[in-house]
């Protein structure tokens, strides 16, 4: 198996990591069932990649074998912000080389340089990716993945913008929404929430981004999630002083 150097993978804000370790225990309380869990959001930058990259990271970290499949065929930046490159310098295959029938999956599944974490990287950008994505060959990549892995993660683009995101959730476990905070219309969060309800697979919960969390951002979006669905929100809290940031670190060392 090659191995992709990612170079872009910055440490993160201490608020920030500790939102996004609750969302990835709240994960794991969803039971040993929910194995490939598909993040997605209404529309594009609400924060989905990030957030698909870090529970990657941080499932990882603990010692599990975790898979990132980047299913974003249409308008995929995730290679470019991680600066991945094969550590051989050779080209790289990925997603839609595999559903073509261009290579097999050995070919496009990457060991990286972080401990435990594996990609199937998206390498070039398909028009209408939609056909590949209904094909057996995207199934069989998911059924394979599961015998290898602790848990696999799925980038997929918005909800609103193509139906690729609907077609894969019929492979994955679980979802979870990206929602931006102050931003994201309620209207359309609600239209989110319906469509993923009418697929076969749970809603997880809902990840809210780029909120103060004194404002009051989840009650803004609350009344259209079910009792059981979790918040959880990432961004710097301006309540917080330096000073009780650097207290709540020095607590947990």
């Amino acid at each position: 198996m090659k191995e992709v150097l990612i170079n872009q993978l910055p440490d993160l804000p201490f608020d920030v990591e500790e939102s996004l370790n609750q969302l990835r225990i709240n994960i794991s309380f969803c039971g040993d069932g929910i194995k490939v869990i598909m993040i997605t959001s209404s529309v594009p930058n609400e924060g989905k990649s990030f957030v698909a990259q870090n529970l990657w990271r941080m499932f990882a970290g603990l010692g599990m074998k975790t898979l990132l499949i980047d299913a974003d065929l249409r308008n995929s930046e995730m290679r470019t912000k991680l600066d991945m490159h094969l550590k051989d310098g050779s080209k790289m295959q990925g997603v839609a080389y595999y559903l073509s029938g261009q290579c097999e999956m050995n070919d496009c599944l990457y060991q990286t340089n972080i401990e435990n974490a594996f990609i199937i990287p998206t390498t070039t950008n398909v028009v209408n990716p939609i056909i590949m994505l209904e094909g057996e060959r995207f199934g069989q990549m998911i059924e394979v993945s599961r015998k290898v892995f602790d848990y696999i993660i799925v980038d997929t683009p918005p909800l609103q913008s193509v139906a690729d995101a609907l077609t894969i959730s019929r492979s994955c476990d679980g979802t979870v929404l990206t929602v931006r905070g102050g931003e994201t219309p309620r209207k359309l969060v609600a239209n989110s929430v319906q469509l993923l309800k009418r697929t076969e697979i749970p809603l997880l919960g809902v990840a809210l981004n780029r909120v103060n969390k004194g404002s009051g951002g989840g009650k803004y979006y609350g009344r259209y999630y079910s009792k059981g669905y979790y918040y959880s929100s990432y961004g710097k809290d301006k309540n917080d002083s330096k000073k009780e940031r650097q207290e709540k670190e020095r607590k947990l060392k």
